[in-house]
């Protein structure tokens, strides 16, 4: 006898918790709380709520699996187009040895600029001016010094962020991260500063313009803020690239350099179906700077 729960559709054996019954529940806790609400209903608009919720869960399943499955497709499409760009560049490069070299894909920033528009600007001012207040009410320690969690002994990290340009940064909108804590130990930095100082300080760094859909201090030149007055995520974060070089930089033998192949999309737009994420260029790095590809458009 085939058995299946009547909200998701999972299979159900005649030994599973709940399958027996006139309306057979699986045990996953969304499922249990659709049937629990039986008790509180009567049978005719219980069924119409039942069969509301099982289609939309069923629906939601179905869209998951096919989402899976294009993330799939997707992955070991790109997997094969970024090793073949990888054995390209590596085929130029005299010498290469590959246990010295490591492979990185990355994604782009933001190309264009824009003038920073009034209504961000105030954003920000309204967003600036409400963690400053918070900042300033009493009984909160102020927080650990945060710094970005780099190998500050090579210079391939900070060379592939610059060769990345803020892929990471388009989430950034007009509040960049900053927050309560951050305001607290910037002033713990700076005692002399009045609260409408450290406004102004934060304001004063915005520039005339900016990255197209990116964070409003990300410029073309990266962020206007100094590290002691972003915020805790942009000091901390690492994408899964930098990652991967945080961790080869700590093993041997010792990383010589990195051979990228890079992304139209940014870090948060790379899966979505709808953009184009081909290759734009590909480079190698060194510890000396970025040497892009001769075969780059």
């Amino acid at each position: 006898m085939h058995l299946e729960c009547v909200v998701c559709g999972t299979g159900l054996t005649t030994r599973s918790p709940g399958a027996v019954g006139l309306y057979p529940i699986c045990h996953a806790v969304p499922c249990r709380m659709v049937l629990d609400q039986r008790a509180t209903m009567g049978e005719a608009a219980f069924q119409r709520h039942l069969h509301w919720r099982a289609k939309n869960t069923r629906e939601q399943r179905t869209r998951a699996r096919v989402e899976d499955e294009r993330l799939r497709v997707w992955t070991a499409t790109e997997s094969a187009e970024n090793t073949a760009q990888w054995a390209t560049v590596e085929a130029g490069m005299p010498g290469h040895q590959p246990d010295q070299f490591m492979r990185l894909a990355l994604p782009s920033g933001p190309a264009r600029q824009r003038k920073l528009a009034q209504r961000r600007r105030q954003h920000y001012l309204d967003h600036l001016t409400q963690v400053i207040a918070q900042a300033l009410l009493p009984g909160d320690d102020v927080p650990p010094s945060d710094t970005v969690a780099v190998d500050t002994q090579s210079a391939l990290p900070g060379q592939v962020c610059a060769l990345c340009r803020g892929g990471c940064c388009t989430r950034g909108g007009d509040t960049a991260y900053l927050s309560a804590d951050t305001v607290r130990r910037f002033m713990a930095q700076q005692p002399n500063l009045a609260p409408a100082q450290v406004l102004s300080a934060y304001v004063e760094r915005l520039a005339a313009k900016t990255q197209v859909g990116s964070c409003i201090n990300h410029t073309a030149g990266g962020c206007t803020l100094p590290r002691e007055m972003r915020s805790d995520v942009c000091n901390r974060y690492l994408c899964e690239s930098q990652k991967e070089l945080q961790n080869r930089l700590d093993e041997a033998p010792p990383l010589l350099g990195v051979v990228v192949v890079q992304r139209r999309q940014d870090h948060w737009s790379r899966h979505l179906p709808e953009g184009d994420n081909g290759i734009v260029g590909a480079a190698t790095i060194t510890e000396s700077g970025i040497s892009p590809w001769p075969g780059n458009s």
